[in-house]
């Protein structure tokens, strides 16, 4: 038998200290083996990879936001592209020539009877406001000229913003102020130009006068019958 003293034994804590102290006391002090240091090497890799392909993803994800906010990469959703706003139509001229009692529109020529001096339209120039199949003339004070209808009828609105004829078609009776200066206030044209001409010609064509014609008229509207406002179609 020993005459040594038996060990003391130890205790959980005691152990658990101990232990501790070893594992500390291996990573100072032992060297990394090559499997370790091999092993730490991967470990760098994959961490690196790992950053490499967040930060891909990243990039694909913006670049994807990009694509569909401007359209780019062929995405469906490109944005409209602007419309251009339609471009108005020229305005539809018409020349009325009361020296050679001619009406011309869209390239087309028309003999015209003219407004007799004491009864002239006015103007030298007007704005067709509307177009009527027929108007109605009440007779006039003076009963001169033809009360009644005025067939393929063509208005414009004077200084007095009163809606009045320019042009209608002639009635058999009329036709001897053909190529002349023979209508009271207005433009007439023969039976079958008259029907064309209305066809022809838009609300808002701009109509020029030129030749002769009077500043004013000389004698009362109440004469002039074809200067009689124009309200619809009476």
């Amino acid at each position: 038998m020993s005459d040594q003293p038996p060990p003391h034994p130890l205790t959980a804590a005691d152990l658990s200290s101990r232990l501790r102290g070893l594992a500390e006391h291996g990573e100072t002090a032992a060297p990394a083996t090559g499997a370790q240091v091999r092993g730490r090497a991967a470990r760098r890799r994959r961490g690196r990879r790992a950053v490499l392909s967040t930060g891909a993803l990243a990039a694909a994800a913006v670049t994807t936001v990009a694509a569909v906010t401007t359209g780019a990469l062929g995405s469906s959703h490109k944005p409209a592209a602007p419309q251009a706003s339609p471009s108005p139509a020229p305005v539809q001229r018409v020349t009325v020539d009361l020296d050679a009692h001619t009406l011309t529109v869209e390239g087309h020529r028309f003999t015209i009877g003219a407004p007799v001096s004491f009864c002239p339209i006015g103007e030298t120039t007007v704005t067709v406001t509307a177009k009527y199949p027929v108007v109605n003339l009440r007779p006039s004070e003076q009963h001169v000229g033809r009360a009644g209808p005025r067939k393929w009828a063509v208005t414009f609105t004077d200084r007095g913003h009163r809606q009045r004829l320019l042009l209608f078609a002639m009635e058999t009776s009329d036709l001897p102020a053909l190529g002349k200066d023979g209508i009271l206030g207005a433009v007439a044209l023969a039976p079958a130009d008259g029907k064309r001409v209305y066809d022809i010609i838009r609300p808002g064509a701009r109509v020029e006068f030129t030749g002769r014609q009077a500043a004013r008229t000389t004698a009362s509207d109440a004469a002039c019958i074809d200067r009689q406002p124009v309200t619809g179609g009476h």
